[in-house]
């Protein structure tokens, strides 16, 4: 399985920003009954989680690593890979859930760029 490139930044890490965790699914299963109450139980035993991800002000030379390792390595969502979560919470094995965004960061002539995407926990937590 492939690991995520690591991003040099021109010796400093990417800035993160806008980082989202949270369920990939709504794991309840909602029961109303007669006499005013839900039932709820879990739908799943192992729970997805999905991650959005924002880096900007990346530079020209990380933005093509992670152009590069969507498009040959794990081709869009198909292979899993291994993600670092920036937050210090370990290596997961992931998916890319969509397509990766590359936009220029503000005016600077496409230097830099901020790059999204939105990846999957590929076994559950």
């Amino acid at each position: 399985m492939a690991d995520f490139p690591t991003l040099t930044g021109k010796g400093a890490v990417p800035v993160v920003n806008n980082y989202l965790d949270e369920f990939a699914t709504d794991p309840t299963i909602r029961t109303p009954k007669d006499a005013g109450y839900v039932q709820t139980r879990a739908k799943f035993t192992s729970i997805q989680r999905k991650y959005r991800i924002v880096y900007r002000g990346i530079n020209l030379s990380d933005k093509n690593l992670i152009y590069n390792f969507e498009k040959d390595t794990v081709v869009g969502g198909s292979e899993a890979f291994n993600f670092n979560l920036p937050t210090g919470g370990g290596t997961l094995s992931v998916r890319f859930a969509g397509k990766v965004s590359f936009r220029p960061w503000e005016d600077t002539n496409f230097l830099f760029w901020i790059v999204e995407f939105i990846i999957e926990t590929v076994d559950g937590i």
